[in-house]
């Protein structure tokens, strides 16, 4: 199972660069219809996997659930449409060896350097248009994503809602991200979007390894690239 889900996400991630043949392929099936960048999109928030994209949109969604988004299909397309048809867009970024090794839990892989040529191709093929999106960093959205909003707000003009006593509402937020996770991927500690001390583990063990690529230092240059554009 393992072998499949590497193949259809490094396939995926291949033809994800390139929007008029992603769009192609994609763009009419379930559930890429109802989460892809149209005309109609209002908003579009993507970033690598395991990156807080649901955090962010959940919380986003929580005090603004007419906002139309497109987000979660984790292709460089995505944004690059956004941009093409002035579509707001914001790009997550978070440091490779912790998006990375926390993504291989997901996907039940041990292939580290097939998804740290992943993480690279992601944001390489973003790196042209990084000034036409709003980066915002992963510890930013998971300690005050009222921050990420206040910058959606200034950068575009726009004036979407801030959620009231944000960390009385974590709970609600944290609800829906299982809700989500339950109806998407079947739940499971490896599939949670939620800190978990198992999984936690894991993680440790992967990332030593993840650490001991040569692939590594590539990603990281990207990484803080990306990084010294972020919202501060």
């Amino acid at each position: 199972m393992s072998y499949w889900r590497d193949f259809w996400f490094g396939w995926q991630m291949k033809i994800g660069r390139y929007p008029v043949l992603y769009y192609a392929l994609f763009a009419h099936r379930f559930p890429f219809n109802r989460l892809r960048v149209n005309r109609d999109t209002e908003l579009c928030i993507e970033g690598f996997p395991r990156s807080a994209n649901s955090y962010a949109v959940v919380a986003f969604k929580l005090v603004n659930p007419e906002t139309k988004i497109a987000h979660h299909l984790h292709v460089p397309a995505q944004i690059r449409r956004a941009v093409a048809l002035h579509i707001p867009a914001v790009l997550i970024i978070r440091k490779p060896e912790d998006a990375v090794s926390s993504f291989l839990i997901f996907q039940q892989s041990e292939k580290v350097d097939r998804y740290l040529r992943a993480y690279i191709e992601f944001y390489t093929a973003l790196l042209p248009i990084m000034e036409k999106v709003l980066v915002v960093d992963f510890k930013l959205i998971v300690s005050d994503v009222n921050r990420m909003i206040q910058a959606i707000n200034q950068r575009f003009n726009r004036h979407y809602r801030l959620i009231d006593r944000l960390e009385e509402r974590q709970e609600e937020i944290f609800t829906k991200l299982e809700e989500y996770n339950q109806r998407f991927f079947g739940g499971g500690v490896h599939k949670s979007t939620l800190p978990h001390a198992d999984r936690e583990r894991w993680k440790a063990e992967i990332k030593a390894r993840v650490q001991q690529s040569p692939l590594l230092e590539t990603a990281q240059t990207i990484y803080e690239r990306f990084l010294q554009r972020a919202v501060q």
